[in-house]
Parts: structure tokens; C-alpha cells; sequence
């Protein structure tokens, strides 16, 4: 038996310790929930707890955003629905007044309602927004940035109409051309289709081949001497312009509906974004892989600029939750002048007032109708995407949800169980050093007898 140092204690107490830290992480994990309190409980287990986290808000976010989406394409859906009774009620005007009884007077009532019919289209489409966005005035849109061109010395702006690309390109203020080259002998090739150049050829017979070419080619070609405009008579978004001369190793594309190439023309300053310049022609790239070249003569490295890739007539959702998880959605102009019922003046372009020009006013309206209803076509086509978007990332973020629960969260049963069995060791530690502690006054008793 010894007086200095009482063993027996020591090592009850270190018991109690372990024990007591024991109740304390079971009473933290009980309390809270979790079993996984911090980095410590387990670090592996922290750090994809905190990634799955992450991808679950983000795909509750998501899901949040699909229903935007769902209620911006009822918006519209239900404002082309009204357009659409309208233009039914304007050809059934137009059915009422190819009818040979109708004197002129009549006619001219029936006019009278359908240019306010006409009206009422414009003012839907001008007025129907979301969030103060415009849906069906053709506004909306989205501007891409890229900087992987090459350029020297040249500001080139291209306009062209709603739903397609508009490249706006700023550079030195020193005058350059941007042209189609050619070498004797060579070849241009235009949509694929090749025209050799030889020296039997001068610029005039060159111009005059390539007419000849492009009208095969369903393309207009003008332009004064020394440069040519290429327009795609075809419509669609899909339609492509493309040029290419022989030893170039780039070829110019342009896409979209009334697509236009102009060649030969010397262009002037614009505004727009960075770029850097590295060889003999522009390059703009977009990221949905929008492609445009124009070649330059004169071209010197190192020279910087500035270049804008604007797509109109889409709006994109972020609808997952990484990047380029993304649905562009295309709102359709629906104006009196998109749907060709008035020009670009403001200019009727149906008459109801004679049997003949009430005549015509059933295949315009047929037209107009037909867009309308493909119109709203693509919009259900996108509300049922957008549905089955949003049951996916429902799912999803319930299994993720439950995986994350397995890592993180207290099993209640088995925990509460833990905690019991360390807290009646607890209670035994404490009784025992107590005992442990009377040990000396043992000895004490020893030496008093």
C-alpha cells in the first residue's frame, strides 16, 4: 500500500475521462442529429457531405427555375391563344367579305375591324412580358463574348433580322478591307459548289460567274463594283451562307434566316469586345458554336480589337445545376409585320375593302396562322421538357438527399443506445473513484492501531 501516488485512482480517473468524452460526443450527435459535427467526427465524410449539399440546393434551385420557365411559357402561350382567335376572326372577315353581295361600304366596315383586330395583335405582342421581359416582341436576347479570333485593322457591323446573328466588330481605326481574294488560277467555292478561276477571266466575268453560281444556289447577289452582297433567299435559322477561296484555310459561314455576305466593302468603327489578332482573317466563335470568318488583306500580328456575338430571339434557362446545363427557349416574334400582315412602315398588307384583295386576305391569314400555331407548338414542346426536367431533378435531388442522410445523419436507435450503455460506465467510473480515493485513509487506520 503506498501514500504518494495512488494508481488505482489514476487509472479510474483516465476510465472516467474516456467515458465522460464518450456521453458528450453521444449527447452532441443525440442533440443535433448529426453524426458528423465537425471535420474531426470525419473528414472524408465532411467533405462529400458538403458536395452532395451543394449539388441538392443547386438542384432544388433548379427545379425552382424550370417552374419559372413553365409559367413564362403559359404567359406566352396564353398571349399567342388570343392572337390566334383574332387572326381566326379576321379570316373569317376575310370570308365575309369575298362574298359577292357585299357592297363597297360593307367592305369597308369589315376593314375597319380588322385593322382594330390588327392593333389589338400588335399591342399583345408589344405588351405580353414576364418579369418585365419581353416574350413576343422578338427582345428577347443574349450576347456572347469571345476573344478566339484573329483580326487585323477592321470594324465590321452586320444587321440582319430578328432570330438571327448580329457581329458587331471594333478594331484600329486604320483603314483595312475585308475581301474575297483570289489568285489566277484559283477556285471559290460558295455552299459547296466550286467556280475555277483562270486568266481568261477578268473581275467582271468573276462577278458574273458567281451571280450565275449563287442564283443556281437559291442566293441574291448585289453590290456595286468592287463588292458583292450574298442573301439566302431560303428562310429558316438553319440556312448558311459559306465562302471559301482556294489556299485559305478558313472559310466564311453565316447562318440564319436572310443570311448576308458582304464582300469587297471597306467597313468603319463599331463597338464591342476584346479580341486579339494572330493571322490573316477574323474568326468569331460563340458558344453554341456559332462560327464566322472574314478574311483581311494586309494582316499583322499582335494587333487587339473588339468583337460581339449577339443571338436574338432566345431566352436560356439554367435548369441543372453545373454549368452549360441549359435549355435555350426561341419566342417567336408574333408582331402584325412578322407575320406579314403589315410592312415595316406600318403598311396593311391585306385589303378587305375589294373581293379580290379579300381573297388574297385568306391565304395571308392561313400563313399567319400556320406560324402561330407552330409557334405555340414549340412553346408545349418546351412545357413538356420543362416537366419532365423538373420530375428529373426532383428525383435527384431526393436520392442525393438520402445518400447525404446516411453520411450525415444520427441513427437515433443505435445512438441512444451507445449513450446509455456509457453513461452507466460513467456512473460506475465515478462510484469506483470514489472507492479508489478512500484507499489512503486505509492506511491511515493502519497506523493509528
Amino acid at each position: 500500500m503506498r501514500i504518494n501516488h495512488n494508481i488505482s485512482a489514476q487509472l479510474t480517473n483516465v476510465s472516467l475521462k474516456k467515458v465522460d468524452n464518450k456521453v458528450s460526443a453521444s449527447l452532441e450527435r443525440l442533440s443535433t442529429g448529426y453524426k458528423i459535427n465537425k471535420a474531426a467526427d470525419d473528414s472524408a465524410g465532411m467533405a462529400i457531405s458538403n458536395k452532395m449539399r451543394t449539388q441538392i440546393r443547386a438542384l432544388d434551385q433548379a427545379s425552382r427555375n424550370s417552374a419559372d420557365g413553365d409559367s413564362i411559357i403559359q404567359t406566352a402561350e396564353g398571349a399567342m391563344s388570343e392572337i390566334e382567335n383574332i387572326l381566326q376572326r379576321i379570316r373569317e372577315l376575310g370570308v365575309q367579305a369575298a362574298n359577292g353581295t357585299l357592297a363597297l361600304e360593307d367592305r369597308k366596315a369589315v376593314q375597319d375591324e380588322v385593322d382594330e383586330l390588327m392593333d389589338e395583335v400588335d399591342r399583345i405582342a408589344d405588351t405580353t412580358q414576364f418579369n418585365g421581359k419581353g416574350l413576343l416582341d422578338g427582345s428577347a436576347s443574349r450576347t456572347v463574348m469571345t476573344n478566339t479570333l484573329s483580326i487585323h485593322a477592321i470594324s465590321a457591323s452586320m444587321d440582319v433580322p430578328r432570330n438571327d446573328y448580329e457581329i458587331t466588330i471594333d478594331a484600329m481605326p486604320e483603314a483595312a478591307k475585308a475581301q474575297l481574294d483570289y489568285t489566277i488560277p484559283s477556285t471559290i467555292s460558295i455552299n459547296g459548289y466550286s467556280l475555277e478561276i483562270t486568266d481568261e477571266y477578268d473581275d467582271t466575268s468573276v462577278r458574273k460567274k458567281i451571280i450565275d453560281m449563287c442564283d443556281a444556289m437559291n442566293i441574291d447577289v448585289s453590290g456595286p463594283d468592287g463588292s458583292l452582297t450574298l442573301t439566302t433567299r431560303a428562310t429558316g435559322a438553319n440556312q448558311k451562307i459559306s465562302v471559301r477561296s482556294a489556299g485559305a484555310n478558313d472559310e466564311t459561314v453565316i447562318y440564319g434566316k436572310d443570311a448576308k455576305i458582304t464582300l469587297g466593302t471597306q467597313f468603319t468603327p463599331a463597338d464591342g469586345f476584346s479580341y486579339k489578332a494572330n493571322g490573316a482573317g477574323i474568326v468569331i466563335i460563340g458558344n453554341d458554336g456559332f462560327e464566322m470568318q472574314i478574311d483581311v488583306t494586309d494582316a499583322k500580328a499582335g494587333d487587339s480589337g473588339i468583337v460581339r456575338v449577339e443571338d436574338a430571339g432566345y431566352m436560356v434557362l439554367q435548369i441543372g445545376a453545373n454549368e452549360h446545363q441549359t435549355l435555350e427557349m426561341d419566342f417567336k416574334e408574333v408582331s402584325c409585320q412578322s407575320l406579314f400582315l403589315r410592312n415595316k412602315e406600318g403598311v396593311n398588307q391585306i385589303n378587305a375593302c375589294t373581293q379580290e384583295g379579300a381573297t388574297e386576305l385568306l391565304k395571308v391569314l392561313d400563313d399567319a396562322i400556320d406560324k402561330i400555331s407552330a409557334a405555340r407548338s414549340t412553346l408545349g414542346a418546351y412545357q413538356n421538357r420543362l416537366d419532365a426536367t423538373r420530375e428529373s431533378l426532383d428525383v435527384s435531388e431526393e436520392n442525393l438527399t438520402d445518400a447525404m442522410s446516411r453520411i450525415m445523419d444520427t441513427d437515433m436507435a443505435s445512438e441512444m443506445t451507445e449513450y446509455t450503455s456509457n453513461n452507466v460506465l460513467s456512473q460506475a467510473a465515478t462510484s469506483m473513484l470514489s472507492q479508489a480515493n478512500n484507499r489512503p485513509q486505509q492506511i491511515m487506520s493502519l497506523l493509528q492501531s
